[in-house]
This record gives C-alpha cells, sequence and structure tokens, in this order.
C-alpha cells in the first residue's frame, strides 16, 4: 500500500516537469518538494536493485539527475533528501504490493526521469 502512495508521488512530480516554481515557498511546500525528489531517488533505485531495470547508473548519479530536476524547476531543497529516500526505499522493500506490480507501475511513471539518466 506505501508503494502505491509512493507511485502517486513520483507521478506528481512527472507532470510538473516543465513548470517552474513561482509562488512563494513555504515550509510545507518545500517539505513535499523534499518528498518528491526523495520518492523519485527511492523508486528509481526499487527499480534498479529489485526490478534488475538494465542501463541504470550508480545511485550517486541518480540522485544527481533528481537534484538537477529539482533545480530545473527551481525548488531550493534543504538537507534531508538522502536520508527521506532510504526511508522510503525501505518501505518499498517491505511493502506488501507484489513485486512484478510495482515494477511495472515504476517503469511507467518513471520513464520520463529514466531517458534522462546516464546510461550504467
Amino acid at each position: 500500500m506505501r508503494g502505491m502512495i509512493l507511485l502517486a508521488a513520483v507521478a506528481s512530480l512527472l507532470p510538473a516537469a516543465c513548470r517552474q516554481q513561482t509562488a512563494p515557498v513555504t515550509p510545507q511546500t518545500q517539505a513535499s518538494q523534499v518528498y518528491q525528489i526523495a520518492a523519485l531517488i527511492a523508486g528509481t533505485r526499487y527499480l534498479k536493485n529489485q526490478c534488475a531495470y538494465a542501463g541504470l547508473p550508480a545511485d550517486g548519479q541518480i540522485e544527481l539527475a533528481a537534484y538537477q530536476a529539482a533545480d530545473r524547476r527551481g525548488w531550493q531543497l534543504t538537507s534531508g533528501v538522502a536520508g527521506q529516500s532510504e526511508q522510503l526505499y525501505q518501505q518499498l522493500l517491505h511493502d506488501a504490493t507484489p513485486q512484478a506490480t510495482q515494477c511495472q507501475e515504476f517503469r511507467q511513471l518513471l520513464q520520463p526521469f529514466l531517458t534522462t539518466l546516464p546510461k550504467a
């Protein structure tokens, strides 16, 4: 179930790919941005490590690409992304959703982000 929540967070990030942040950044907005980037990183790591998705780069390159995506949106991320990403990744590992379902959903939802990553 938590995997589906993470999927929803990632899905909410992807359509915003071309929009810049224009409103003032509140603590709640910033927390949401941190969560979305952490979810993007966790979902991509899950796809790489648990779904054997070929061609994904090292974790550091995944993180860098996610931070660059945030920067393109004008997001000012605070610390905490790495810790939250790891927490979300661990939740995915213990999620009751069948792994095949998670893998299929992540492949579809993350495809726009995956195309921006360097090849392994």
